[in-house]
C-alpha cells in the first residue's frame, strides 16, 4: 500500500494503471502531451504543434479557463 507521498514509483501498486490512466493511449513517449483549452482533455502533438499550441494562445486560453475553476 503506498504511504504519505507526493510520488510515486514503478513499483506501487496501482503505478501503472494511474500512469496509463492519466497519459492519452496513443502517447509513446516521443510527443509532446497538451490539454485542450475548452475540455481540458489530453492529446498527444508534435513538437511542432506543442510549440503552436504554446505560442499560439491555446495555452493561455486553457490556463484561464483552468484558473476559473480554482
Amino acid at each position: 500500500m503506498m504511504q504519505d507521498r507526493l510520488i510515486m514509483v514503478p513499483s506501487d501498486k496501482g503505478f501503472h494503471e494511474i500512469l496509463n490512466g492519466s497519459l492519452p493511449v496513443d502517447f509513446d513517449g516521443s510527443q509532446c502531451v497538451v490539454a485542450r483549452a475548452g475540455s481540458g482533455v489530453l492529446e498527444t502533438v508534435s513538437f511542432d504543434e506543442a510549440i503552436e499550441y504554446a505560442l499560439g494562445g491555446e495555452y493561455d486560453e486553457f490556463d484561464e479557463e483552468w484558473e476559473e475553476t480554482e
